[in-house]
């Protein structure tokens, strides 16, 4: 029998479940034990909804080697994100308690508890289920009646399973824990099997537990007592606009950058309704038809004319509202003065503070003069 191949591959389906229920429940503080190479915490970093992101693993060496892969990306400075994350990665084993994982909306333990002995998954289910008690917990482990379909796989999977449970095993084990710690959990997987064989089931089963009750003030301050244990190998603050230099870095790239666009597109159409490549043969300032430069992508353009770029004699001007209009811009900015707050000083704005302006430089008429 041709063994099963996956695509794409299991790991990326197990993880593409957690990110469709994220998309689903939009949880805002998500753990995940065993992270083991941070693959799911690396994906879960893009999700807009998460607040704070932690990692928990027993092998310390794997968490230092793949932290890079937690840090901000180049793109995180030039767009902050408008709502702050945190990610933190703990050395520790998921068999002890520590108040660091506390009040979390969502904790995944995705094929971990297959490497726990008897004692330790006892252990484990009490610090997931009684003390830790997330809203929602998702747990995914193989299911041992797919192995048949699988190539070199004389007992278990991975040398490192101390287990592989049946479909009748892993509910059974999911619903004794669901009603000792008031949860309730439904079953589904990743990985279909071929149809001829579709009686095995799901080649990962899993198991969504979500939560049945609230926990009293009183519990959680009991709980927050207890001694840390983990070892923090990374943190990381996200730039985010909810920092003020962040926020006004942002606004000044954006909308700096905008405004450049509008002055180089409104130059091009300048220089072409002129035919020549210079504006200082003009004996008398003029004001160029008012117009929005071609190109320009802008959500809530202003009908005023007045409000629109335009050129008059040797100067650019760049009104403001032209640069509030833009939806970027409008998600940073509340209003016209936040934005003439945060860009003043880095630009020069006309007289009364309304508009960047820009003069047309000789560079400016050089590169415009085989515009055809």
């Amino acid at each position: 029998m041709e063994p099963v191949r996956f695509r794409p591959p299991l790991s990326k389906q197990r993880y593409d479940y957690v990110l469709s229920f994220v998309d689903t429940y939009k949880p805002k503080k998500v753990a995940d034990l065993g992270c083991n190479e941070c693959s799911l915490l690396h994906k879960l970093k893009f999700w807009k909804c998460i607040e704070l992101l932690v990692g928990v693993d027993i092998d310390e060496d794997t968490l230092k080697l793949k932290k890079h892969t937690l840090t901000p990306l180049p793109a995180h400075y030039l767009q902050p994100l408008h709502k702050p994350l945190t990610v933190t990665l703990y050395h520790g084993s998921v068999c002890e308690k520590d108040p660091v994982l506390l009040g979390f909306d969502l904790i995944t333990c995705i094929e971990l508890i297959e490497h726990l002995e008897t004692d330790d998954l006892e252990r484990m289910q009490d610090v997931l289920f009684g003390f830790m008690a997330p809203q929602r917990a998702i747990i995914s482990t193989p299911n041992a009646e797919f192995n048949i379909l699988l190539s070199n796989v004389p007992r278990f999977r991975h040398t490192d399973h101390k287990f592989e449970w049946s479909r009748e095993e892993f509910q059974s084990w999911a619903l004794k824990i669901a009603s000792k710690y008031n949860y309730t959990v439904e079953f589904s997987g990743v990985g279909v099997p071929p149809p001829e064989h579709e009686s095995v089931g799901f080649c990962s089963q899993i198991g969504v537990f979500n939560k049945n009750y609230v926990e009293s003030e009183e519990s959680i301050s009991i709980k927050k007592q207890q001694k840390s244990v983990y070892n923090t190998v990374f943190h990381m603050v996200y730039p985010s606009i909810q920092d003020e230099k962040f926020l006004q870095k942002a606004v000044l790239n954006v909308a700096l950058y905008h405004a450049d666009m509008i002055k180089n597109s409104l130059l091009y159409s300048h220089f072409r309704k002129e035919g020549k490549g210079t504006a200082e043969t003009d004996t008398e300032p003029h004001e160029e038809e008012s117009t929005w430069p071609f190109g320009l992508q802008i959500e809530a353009k202003n009908e005023n004319k007045d409000q629109e770029p335009f050129i008059q004699g040797d100067t650019v001007y760049i009104p403001l509202e032209a640069i509030l209009a833009i939806s970027k811009v409008k998600e940073l900015c509340k209003s016209l003065n936040d934005l003439r707050s945060i860009i003043a000083g880095n630009v020069t704005l006309s007289s009364d503070g309304n508009a960047i302006i820009y003069p047309i430089t000789l560079e400016d008429d050089y590169d415009n003069t085989d515009i055809h």
